[in-house]
């Protein structure tokens, strides 16, 4: 009797409560958190490029041509959390000298993500909401993984979700994921 009282009181609860309503963070005061991800065309030597909400194009490192050729695209910003010293042109100096804004805020530190950097790109990506931004590392590997962290950190993803929607974003290596696994796994603790 105690065992079909549970079995209806599950099947109830279950056509009651939205399918992702144990995903904390996907309903905040009843509004749900939308993440529009599109998988684009390439835009130069850019082959893997994946769109944000439209507006935010998450990819690997632009060649000279490529970045010469933003501002024709409509690209207003660059955003490129690589390490300062791993270019091989000045892509600041090119970038800004079409007028582009250009950012350079790393995200790893001896190996792991700084919560510092998540905090400081999220502040750029929000100061520049409805402009078309440029956001780039060398592969999109680190860029999908900020787009990861951030998602549990500041929207309340569970891991799996924001690893899921990171690996749509373009985190396809496994020592990417094992860094971003490390950081969501201290912000728990």
């Amino acid at each position: 009797m105690l065992g079909k009282f549970l079995a209806s009181l599950s099947i109830i609860i279950l056509i009651i409560l939205p399918a992702n309503a144990h995903e904390k963070g996907a309903h905040e005061e009843g509004k749900k958190h939308v993440i529009d991800l599109k998988k684009e065309a390439a835009i130069g030597n850019m082959s893997n490029v994946t769109s944000l909400h439209g507006t935010i194009y998450m990819t690997g490192q632009p060649d000279e041509a490529t970045v010469g050729s933003l501002k024709e695209k409509g690209f207003q910003v660059v955003l490129n959390i690589r390490g300062a010293d791993e270019g091989k042109f000045d892509e600041k100096a090119m970038v800004t000298g079409d007028g582009l804004a250009y950012y350079n805020v790393p995200l790893l530190k001896d190996g792991q993500i700084q919560d510092s950097a998540v905090s400081k790109i999220h502040a750029i990506i929000k100061e520049n909401k409805g402009k078309k931004i440029l956001f780039h590392c060398a592969s999109a590997n680190r860029v999908a993984g900020w787009f990861g962290a951030h998602l549990a950190r500041d929207m309340g993803y569970e891991t799996e979700a924001a690893i899921s929607l990171a690996k749509e974003a373009g985190m396809t290596k496994a020592g990417m994921e094992k860094i971003l696994r490390d950081y969501l796994d201290n912000l728990s603790r």
